[in-house]
């Protein structure tokens, strides 16, 4: 059984995608059933609710596969990022060359 990580997000994606679909048809499995149960204010909240909610658990989800993008490791920004530590490191000032 896999474990699911940040760290090793894109192993773990088949299955958190998997999880979370699954999640998501129960979740609305029951909404369904409590729909006639609740009046219409109490569903309008509870929607907003989980709307909001969902939006803020994907935001560092959304993140951490940016900024892996960006700091592959033949990207641009990371290239020159080390060329910057390469130069910064060699002891030689920029007044000198």
């Amino acid at each position: 059984m896999s474990q699911l990580s940040l760290s090793h997000f894109s192993e773990n994606l088949p299955v958190s995608g998997t999880i979370a679909i699954t999640q998501a048809a129960v979740g609305c499995g029951i909404g369904l059933l409590l729909a006639d149960k609740m009046s219409r204010r109490a569903r309008q909240r509870t929607s907003l609710f989980l709307v909001a909610a969902g939006a803020v658990i994907i935001v560092p989800v959304i993140a951490s596969c940016v900024h892996r993008i960006c700091n592959r490791p033949h990207s641009k920004k990371r290239v020159l990022r080390q060329l910057e530590s390469i130069r910064g490191a060699s002891g030689f000032s920029e007044e000198a060359v």
